[in-house]
């Protein structure tokens, strides 16, 4: 059996260590829950650009419209300005100007009809990604509650820990706990190791032979070469 000073330090150990992952575990909580915050963007996003494309073909579709009727009456007002032309040279002028135009407003109908084709293409697009978004969201933002929720959880199990830590550190030995909570603190590994085949638990190095004496005489002793506290059983 480990001596006391040795249990009473494993005891808080074993608690700060607890404390130490937990604390982790909150620092990795906000940068899943901006991961999560990025897919559902990502997903909302996917939808927001086929609404927009559909937009996009609307007003094509209003402006080739306009640009139709406009076309349109020009044709009327050469129309117009024909019957009064005398010469045959203006008036083969504006019935050419009529025809171009005629061409034109053709290749605008056969567009509205590409636009309207394609609006309704844009119909199907938004209903598919709404339907695609709606399920994976569903899923990412039940992600995200629970992790909120698990946050709230090792927030008050770590207040519950701390609240432990006075009484488990008044029991450890006076001798070790400077150098126990100096090592503690830099977060360089485990304070508190065991040997382990004549070496170090924590840096695997070999141990002397006085210092293992010391280990095995239920002594404090610390590690020759990175001066962490070392125990046998």
């Amino acid at each position: 059996m480990a001596a006391i000073w040795v249990q009473n330090l494993l005891k808080l150990q074993n608690l700060d260590l607890e404390i130490r992952n937990l604390k982790l575990r909150m620092t990795m909580i906000p940068k899943e829950a901006d991961a999560i915050k990025k897919q559902v963007a990502a997903i909302e996003a996917k939808v927001k650009a086929a609404k927009e494309l559909r937009q996009n073909h609307e007003r094509e579709l209003k402006q080739n419209e306009s640009d139709s009727a406009a076309l349109a009456e020009k044709i009327r007002k050469l129309e117009q300005q024909s019957g009064l032309v005398k010469k045959n040279t203006e008036y083969r002028a504006m019935m050419d100007s009529i025809a171009m135009l005629k061409d034109a407003i053709s290749d605008h109908e056969t567009r509205s009809l590409e636009l309207m084709d394609l609006m309704e293409e844009d119909a199907g697009k938004i209903r598919a990604a709404e339907a695609s978004a709606k399920v994976e969201s569903a899923g990412l933002r039940e992600e995200y509650e629970e992790l909120r929720t698990l946050y709230r959880e090792v927030q008050l199990r770590i207040r519950e820990l701390e609240k432990q830590r006075p009484d488990l550190r008044n029991g450890v030995d006076s001798e070790v706990l400077p150098r126990y909570e100096q090592i503690l603190a830099k977060n360089s590994g485990i304070p508190l190791v065991a040997v382990e085949d004549d070496k170090c638990g924590q840096c695997h190095l070999r141990l002397t032979p006085q210092t293992l004496n010391n280990a095995r005489g239920g002594a404090v002793t610390f590690c020759d070469n990175c001066m962490h506290i070392i125990y046998m059983d």
